[in-house]
């Protein structure tokens, strides 16, 4: 099996030389400072993470007497991770958090993800449940959770979906109804299902985060609200108490993430469970968006991270394994399928890092909110697909050995499919892309970012002749597409409207990918005129990258404006 092995140059090339990182002077770093915390970090996945990815696959999540229990082996990673302080890397600082930028914060993220992702899931749910908390919580709750969740003491979770109600969370039948002399207190009582992290003795208590519907609630997503609900109740002093009636009847077995606890939870089967209203209620979707925007994110850095490293891993094999008296390597069909693996790869890092330097960048203008709602949905959708295809292609190129468990690489396929499916399957995400991102502005979000990307377009030298006219092709074909997405909107013909929002989220991802490569490129050119060694192969293999995902890729994407565009017929009119 091969060895760990990131790609820290290309990180930092991201980070420093095209997205300028340090410039965001309230955090106080300057390149150096941000090269020593990726590497640090790196070490630890390295020397603590990744150790810990197939045994704790091999070993899984077990149902005892006492509860879910983890791998063993999970246990002093996660006590670690906390400890060293990485846990509050990226964390607002009046929280005790360490404040970074965002895009270093995600490129951290990403290399813990892609080395143990089912053991990621845990800390990565705690962030996001405790964020909602700093962010809407009262006194009250910012006093009694957070500090126990810094520490590593408790952990965290969403609770969303229902047997009855996963897309359609609106159809929840989880119920909430006043305490009588207790203050923002409710009983809780339902069933939630798919709940990752759900439980787990990785922590003292597990606080959930619970969509419910209170007696004054009307149906849809209009009467929910959100509620903090732990699995043992809080004493006076701060302790765990006594069991606040949350249950894990069962657990999923899964194809992937085995050592993710995904659970089935029993709230109040005793009517005996209470949970405490964070934000005001009937605000609960809105407030749960805020660790479900998180999540979506994570959700692409899961499949750009287990692409990445999939791609270092398979690289090193082709390196080594030796066929018809050559490294395989050297093979034309095994090259050109490492090339794509690699452009591809680092066109999602690239994707990913820019979508979270825009929380920093929004901080200044608001129009940078418009373009994350419009790249969160392509991150989670595009990444976590073409995650899984870069593992397929991992395991194709270790041949038989890749469908075998002793390399590691079959993991990878495993571990990645579900990111297209939670967190709201990817047709999901199209659909929000198309009519909430595009439609309901009349396109003026995507109308800035297209005249950004086109700028960029005309900055490229003619060393790059058919990349530039690839691109304008790619770009034509897209505004056709959405013209005719418009016209059919506008006629009230949702059925087509509907039926094209994948390929047209899969057509606008190429754009943006190819964009993003685009800039390294620039960049790399401009820095290649005083480079040498080591630094000088590496810039050339970002204008490679670049001319692969436009020859390879992009070129392909054109023909998805053509299946949108070229069909008359309503396809809810055919039968299955």
């Amino acid at each position: 099996m091969a060895n760990y092995k990131s790609d820290q140059e290309d990180i930092l090339f991201n980070l420093n030389d095209v997205l300028n990182i340090k410039q965001y002077e309230s955090y106080g770093l300057d390149e150096s400072s941000i090269k020593e915390i990726l590497i640090e970090y790196d070490k630890f996945v390295e020397n603590e993470i990744y150790p810990t990815r197939q045994e704790s696959d091999e070993v899984g999540v077990k149902m005892t007497d006492d509860g879910v229990k983890v791998p063993e082996c999970l246990k002093k990673v996660n006590q670690a991770f906390y400890d060293m302080g990485w846990y509050a890397l990226g964390v607002a600082e009046d929280i005790e958090g360490t404040p970074v930028p965002e895009a270093l914060s995600a490129a951290c993220r990403s290399l813990s993800m892609g080395a143990n992702t089912a053991w990621s899931m845990y800390p990565g749910l705690t962030k996001g449940a405790m964020n909602v908390m700093h962010k809407v919580g009262d006194d009250f709750i910012k006093k009694t959770f957070i500090p126990k969740i810094m520490s590593g003491q408790w952990g965290g979770t969403m609770c969303l979906t229902e047997a009855g109600a996963g897309s359609d969370v609106g159809n929840l039948k989880t119920t909430a109804k006043p305490i009588e002399g207790k203050e923002g207190w409710y009983k809780i009582q339902g069933t939630k299902i798919f709940i990752s992290s759900g439980e787990s003795d990785l922590y003292e208590n597990n606080i959930h985060l619970v969509l419910a519907r209170t007696p004054d609630g009307v149906a849809g997503t209009k009467g929910i609200s959100l509620f903090v609900v732990p699995r043992f109740k809080i004493n006076e002093d701060g302790s765990c108490g006594e069991s606040n009636d949350v249950s894990c009847p069962s657990f999923e077995h899964k194809m992937g993430i085995h050592a993710s606890a995904t659970c089935v939870l029993n709230f109040g089967d005793n009517n005996n469970c209470e949970g405490y209203l964070i934000g005001k209620e009937f605000e609960g979707m809105q407030n749960m968006f805020i660790m479900m925007n998180e999540a979506r994110l994570d959700c692409g850095i899961q499949g750009e991270s287990q692409g990445n490293l999939a791609y270092e891993l398979t690289k090193q094999y082709v390196k080594e394994r030796v066929q018809f008296g050559t490294e395989i390597v050297n093979h034309a069909d095994i090259k050109k399928s490492l090339l794509k693996m690699r452009a591809m790869s680092r066109g999602l890092r690239s994707l990913i890092l820019y979508t979270a330097n825009l929380f920093d960048r929004a901080k200044e203008d608001e129009k940078y909110e418009d373009y994350i709602g419009l790249l969160t949905p392509i991150c989670k959708s595009f990444c976590s697909e073409q995650g899984f295809e870069i593992a397929v292609e991992a395991v194709q190129a270790h041949g038989g050995y890749g469908y075998c468990s002793e390399y590691g690489v079959e993991q990878f396929v495993r571990d990645t499919k579900i990111a297209t499916i939670y967190e709201g399957t990817n047709g999901i995400q199209a659909i929000d892309f198309v009519l909430r991102k595009i439609l309901k502005d009349q396109g003026k979000a995507l109308k800035s970012l297209s005249e950004e990307i086109f700028k960029s377009s005309n900055n490229l030298g003619d060393e790059f002749t058919f990349e530039r006219g690839i691109f304008s092709k790619a770009f034509a074909a897209s505004q056709d597409a959405m013209g005719y997405i418009g016209k059919h909107a506008k006629d009230k013909r949702m059925s087509y409207v509907l039926q094209s929002t994948k390929d047209f989220l899969d057509l606008s991802a190429h754009i943006v990918v190819a964009w993003r490569l685009m800039e390294s490129a620039i960049v790399a050119n401009k820095e290649l005129e005083s480079a040498s060694g080591d630094r000088k192969e590496f810039l050339e293999t970002k204008i490679v990258d670049f001319k692969i995902y436009c020859s390879q890729y992009l070129v392909k994407s054109i023909g998805l404006a053509k299946s949108i565009v070229s069909v008359d017929n309503d396809l809810a009119e055919y039968s299955i």
